[in-house]
């Protein structure tokens, strides 16, 4: 499975996994030739690290990831990445789903459980990294009288009710990606800017409230609409995906700029096509002079310092990398909230 930096089996995985009997074919892939029996995990001798596609099919739906290097790609959404969470949370799934009850081992009684695609049922396949079909996880009706579903291995024809209900597994490639931009904790900001011509307002963070950079003498300004934009900056989430190629005419007119205290800058760009608002995103890491060098015997809170100076680094380069391909759309009210100026800010 997956970290955010590492693909590794998860520690509740692990704890499953480790009650189970491992078989590993001589290719070092696991083949699914020992049937479940009852009580057992379906998927006999699962080990997540050995997934490289996977593939999820119903009569109406299909979405497919593939693995590269430590994450998936979402191949049926233009290769978008996947979030590492998510698909953690969908190898967890198949690695806890255990069989209580052998249904029928014969075939013409499928359809009545719905264990067949034409009935409903949802598929998920599991390759290899060489697209060899490592296994097939077909999920059927709920159970009659019993909390679970009817399952079965995609190449078997018995079928199991499952211990629990397998929760419904979504084709909504939205539901596999990491929707919100950016961290939605106010005190690792110090400033937030909004500029569209002519207008143009910047805010400071300070303890996690907003305050007008400039304010005239014997003005106040207005903190319910400060409070709005910056919640409203924080609490981006996408909606769409598009490939930047395919939107090359959208004109970005309206720019928010979010910088964070380990010298990040994140510039949002908004555009607008009839009903519908678009955004583009790049980050900025701010170094300080010079390169940065870790001394022996150094001091401890200087090591510390160094650190989030390279984190913020890396993250900036992982950050660009993720998003410099696209172009997202977002729910219109994000850029009308954003879209003021600084006299409508303040209070008389």
């Amino acid at each position: 499975m997956i970290r955010n930096r590492h693909l590794i089996i998860l520690g509740t995985a692990a704890v499953i996994l480790s009650a189970l009997t491992i078989f590993l074919a001589s290719t070092d892939r696991w083949k699914g030739v020992d049937s479940p029996r009852t009580g057992k995990h379906l998927l006999q001798g699962f080990n997540p690290e050995k997934v490289y596609g996977i593939q999820i099919v119903s009569s109406q739906y299909a979405i497919q990831f593939k693995r590269f290097g430590e994450s998936f790609v979402i191949t049926t959404r233009y290769g978008y990445p996947a979030s590492n969470d998510k698909m953690n949370e969908l190898l967890g799934l198949l690695t806890d789903i255990q069989s209580v009850e052998k249904v029928t081992a014969r075939k013409q009684n499928h359809e009545s459980l719905g264990v067949t695609v034409d009935q409903g049922a949802t598929v998920i396949r599991l390759f290899d990294e060489v697209d060899r079909k490592m296994a097939g996880v077909v999920i059927g009706k709920r159970s009659e009288g019993a909390p679970g579903n009817y399952i079965r291995l995609e190449d078997e024809e018995t079928v199991y009710i499952s211990k629990k209900v397998v929760p419904p597994i979504s084709f909504a490639y939205t539901d596999y990606i990491q929707k919100h931009l950016f961290s939605g904790n106010p005190t690792e900001y110090s400033n937030l800017s909004v500029s569209t011509n002519p207008d143009h307002y910047a805010i400071d963070i300070r303890d996690g409230g907003g305050f007008l950079s400039s304010l005239p003498r014997g003005a106040r300004q207005d903190d319910q609409r400060i409070d709005e934009i910056l919640t409203t900056s924080l609490d981006l989430q996408i909606k769409n995906v598009f490939k930047k190629e395919d939107l090359k005419d959208l004109r970005f007119d309206t720019k928010l700029q979010l910088t964070k205290r380990d010298r990040t800058t994140y510039q949002v760009d908004f555009a607008e096509r009839g009903d519908r608002c678009y955004m583009r995103t790049a980050a900025d890491y701010s170094k300080p002079a010079g390169e940065i060098i870790i001394y022996k015997n150094e001091p401890q809170h200087s090591l510390k310092t160094k650190e989030s100076l390279l984190l913020a680094r890396d993250r900036t380069v992982s950050f660009n990398k993720t998003h410099e391909k696209w172009v997202y759309e977002v729910d219109p009210h994000y850029r009308k909230i954003l879209l003021t100026s600084q006299t409508k800010l303040v209070k008389k």
